[in-house]
């Protein structure tokens, strides 16, 4: 039988946020990620750290990323290893950006 870790942790990545998040550290397990806001012409993207310490744009496991750019409101659901996430916010002007990680545990 297969260990399943879950976290039931809600992590807070962006509150009411303009520009990137700062690096939250997470138990790993399935969660659900949670953006919303004006998103003013950005992309807001759900990062992960890698082992070199590049941040990479978190993909699920049919290859797309976990980003978007149709904000007020996006959610979808991931698996995630434990380490350091955070919310990415590329072009435009962004403004009162809330991005949370909510564990399913």
């Amino acid at each position: 039988m297969t260990t399943r870790r879950c976290d039931d942790n809600v992590y807070t990545l962006l509150s009411n946020g303009s520009a990137t998040g700062s690096a939250v550290a997470v138990k790993g397990g399935e969660y659900m990620v949670q953006f919303e806001g004006t998103i003013g012409a950005s992309t807001i993207a759900l990062q992960i750290q890698m082992p070199s310490g590049n941040w990479v744009t978190v993909q699920v496991f049919n290859a797309s990323l976990v980003q978007s750019t149709t904000l007020p409101y996006c959610q979808t659901s991931i698996d995630l290893p434990s380490g350091y996430v955070r919310c990415s916010l590329t072009g435009g002007t962004p403004s009162a950006i809330n991005a949370t990680l909510i564990g399913l545990g």
